[in-house]
């Protein structure tokens, strides 16, 4: 028997903090496709089960028409069961309420609820403040089945309403622990018979939320449980740092850009960081490269981290007004980040040019 794991899918989101408005809506539509796209994946892999661990929802500002176009995409998949655990964003049950549930969307409480799948028993339940420390005391598991448990959370040592508290579910016949919460993949050890896993997010919304985003498959025989986890995302994030250190020419640094992502796939968004020390000669123009570098990816960002670098005997002795200006600067008691800038604006202003931010 297959079963899929995954969370924290946000549908409706915000996303005009990390992109312009147009990219902000193309990309709420491609998180509700990714959703349905998901589920086309299980009904040809003949999954019976999927595990929504937590934050179908972003928020409940969510528009009546994405929570129609969810519920009737599970109703199509009449074959698949639909397990959803609500999270600590989306106050799921809540928003479900005005609304007619489709007979395979069922819904974790906050108290234990198993369902039951020939030799595997899934068991979850909502955390919260009133249940969060005395929840796992009841937490009862079948020693004749394979025993998933399913919570929402961060992984702790204690217990509370958003920590999940892990020495508590230790040696309690748990084979796989299916978590919500963290937006990366992550498997570990919960004891010597069973892991815990975050399935991660579907897509990355930020940028700090970069690399590999999908769900697990499990798979269950006679002889146990495995899991694989499947990258699924239709777009990656990529942070990519490019040491611009003793290069002068604006082309050559777009040059170094576009070499340290060669691999990326233009489809993809790309946050570029120009790292390393440059002189006051170079020509680091950020707007000039976010325009090269739009072209070639679905979204870039560029941010300016180099650092001013002033070879001080180089200007010791030269009486140009340049040297001079360069030389009052380096005297004063001001901050290296404050120099810097008040050489970079010195510099442009005795070129005639505006500064570039």
């Amino acid at each position: 028997m297959k079963i899929i794991h995954c969370a924290d899918i946000h549908l409706d989101a915000k996303m005009e903090s990390s992109l312009p408005q147009q990219k902000a809506q193309e990309r709420h539509y491609e998180l509700l496709l990714q959703f349905e796209r998901m589920i086309d994946y299980a009904k040809a892999k003949e999954v019976r089960a999927v595990i929504i661990a937590g934050d179908l929802f972003d928020s409940t500002r969510v528009q009546t028409g994405t929570i129609r176009k969810v519920l009737d995409a599970i109703a199509a998949a009449k074959e698949i069961d639909f397990l959803y655990l609500q999270g600590n964003h989306d106050e799921g049950r809540r928003l479900l309420e005005d609304f007619a549930l489709p007979e395979n969307l069922k819904l974790f409480q906050e108290t234990w609820t198993s369902f039951t799948y020939e030799n595997v028993r899934i068991t979850g339940a909502v955390l919260c403040r009133e249940n969060c420390q005395d929840i796992y005391d009841s937490l009862q598991t079948n020693p004749d089945k394979i025993n998933l448990v399913v919570l929402h959370g961060q992984v702790s040592g204690q217990a509370g309403e958003d920590l999940i508290c892990l020495p508590r579910l230790k040696n309690r016949n748990i084979r796989y622990l299916a978590l919500g919460h963290l937006h990366s993949y992550r498997q570990a050890p919960l004891d010597d018979a069973g892991v815990y896993c975050y399935a991660g997010c579907l897509e990355g919304r930020g940028f700090d939320e970069c690399g590999d985003k999908g769900f697990v498959l499990l798979e269950t025989d006679e002889k146990g449980l495995t899991s694989q986890f499947v990258p699924f995302a239709k777009r990656k994030l990529h942070d990519i740092g490019v040491d611009i250190s003793g290069l002068d020419r604006i082309h050559i640094i777009a040059d170094r850009m576009k070499e340290a992502a060669a691999q990326v796939p233009s489809k993809d968004l790309v946050h570029f960081t120009l790292q390393g020390e440059v002189s006051p000669e170079a020509d680091v123009d950020p707007a000039f490269l976010q325009k090269a570098m739009e072209p070639l990816f679905y979204f870039v960002r560029i941010k300016d981290e180099s650092r001013l670098y002033i070879d001080e005997g180089m200007y010791r002795y030269d009486r140009s007004l340049k040297g001079t200006f360069i030389r009052m600067v380096l005297d004063s008691d001001k901050s290296d980040q404050e120099k810097a800038q008040m050489i970079q604006c010195g510099l442009a202003a005795l070129k005639g040019e505006k500064q570039k931010l």
